[in-house]
């Protein structure tokens, strides 16, 4: 069972490093991708919880993730700390943890990365929001990254544009296509972030000097011109400064993170791109409803939590605002009775025709109708898809 064996794993790195694993995973299967959230806050304390408090002293933290909320990493570390006063807190990479997994990084004692091992720079990217810029054809909200934001000031001032009534009239023209409530919460989120790294870093055990954390920040947060740019074990030792990270053969652990990596990657199917639009066109469906669809957990060898989630998706076609349908063409066959009695009057053989028209030919003709209906439908032109997402939720499983 595929439970049974991440289990496995899971105790073999607890049997390694004399510590207690709590995992947290949260898919980034294109399209059906999710980010760290707060929901999960109150889950990782119930894994917590269901420690003895004696195996408490060292907790590691297994994490793969693509970033989310920047006010989780916070709310996560301290929790950590305050029941590992005493011991070690500790952050196992196997492979991706990006921005908002990488603030909860900067926060540990020690951060184990394997070859593959990814963080990611620090700063912020409204995907969406009532301010951002829309495309014009779609009408779809724009996200606003600040690399975006920093790097259009950076190539004023490379283009001359260095005195203040050069930098204003710039700032107005970016503000003439974003919203200024849209750039002032990027400001302010990427401030946010990058205060609250910084006092992560200052809660490790054996905190760096204040002059480094602020070179710490400074690098990971402003000097990586990419969102996408992956922060290597060397990159993050020797360039951004990180001298807790540790390499996965030191640790002894880099054979079982990536096999527990590549359970849980089967697990989300992270390699599947989930292409619901696609699948309703290639097996010719109207409409398809996917149930149960894997989108985090929270997992250690005492309990295991997961987020699931149900999609319907249909198509949508461009429906006249009116159909009528005539059905007064319809013509009952003649009806030729040799040898009726002479008792029998055509009158009373139209009234028995008209009784099994009506309990029978009209059950027909209304199944006939609907797939009418259906095929008419299926013929109109296709104006996009619909998705309704339904039953979500943290489920606790054995």
């Amino acid at each position: 069972m595929p439970r049974e064996k991440r289990k496995e794993i899971i105790q073999e790195i607890e049997k390694k490093r004399g510590s207690k694993v709590i995992t947290y995973v949260t898919s980034d299967r294109p399209g059906l991708s999710v980010q760290i959230a707060g929901d999960v806050v109150s889950l990782i304390h119930e894994h917590i919880l269901a420690l003895r408090e004696e195996e408490r002293t060292k907790l590691d933290f297994f994490i793969y993730s693509r970033g989310g909320q920047s006010d989780v990493p916070w709310a996560i570390v301290s929790m950590f700390r305050e029941y590992c006063q005493k011991g070690s807190f500790s952050v196992l990479i196997p492979y991706r943890a990006h921005s908002a997994a990488t603030v909860i990084a900067l926060g540990a004692d020690e951060i184990v990365m394997t070859k593959k091992a990814e963080l990611g720079p620090i700063d912020i990217t409204i995907t969406s929001g009532p301010y951002n810029p829309t495309e014009k054809d779609s009408h779809q909200r724009l996200p606003i990254s600040v690399e975006d934001v920093t790097g259009y000031f950076a190539l004023l001032e490379k283009v001359g544009c260095e005195r203040p009534d050069e930098k204003m009239k710039g700032f107005e023209l970016l503000t003439s296509h974003v919203h200024p409530l849209a750039l002032g919460t990027v400001s302010r989120l990427l401030e946010e972030t990058k205060l609250v790294a910084l006092r992560l870093l200052s809660t490790r055990a054996n905190p760096f000097s204040d002059e480094e954390n602020h070179e710490i920040i400074r690098r990971i947060s402003s000097e990586v011109y990419s969102h996408n740019h992956a922060i290597s074990r060397t990159e993050a030792l020797k360039y951004i400064g990180l001298k807790q990270v540790k390499t996965a053969e030191e640790a002894g652990t880099a054979d079982e993170l990536w096999a527990l990596y590549e359970e849980y990657r089967e697990l989300f199917h992270l390699e599947d791109p989930f292409k619901p639009e696609e699948y309703l066109i290639s097996n010719n469906l109207e409409e398809h409803t996917w149930t149960d669809l894997n989108l985090a957990c929270v997992e250690s060898v005492k309990r295991f939590d997961i987020l699931k989630t149900s999609i319907r998706v249909r198509r949508l076609r461009k429906v006249p605002p009116q159909v009528n349908l005539k059905l007064t063409n319809l013509n009952l066959p003649t009806i030729n009775i040799p040898n009726l009695p002479p008792n029998v009057s055509q009158k009373q053989i139209n009234t028995i025709v008209q009784k099994v028209v009506s309990s029978v030919v009209q059950h027909s003709l209304n199944n006939a109708v609907q797939l009418a209906v259906q095929q008419l439908i299926q013929s109109l032109p296709q104006a996009g898809f619909e998705k309704f997402t339904f039953n979500s939720g943290w489920q606790k499983e054995e």
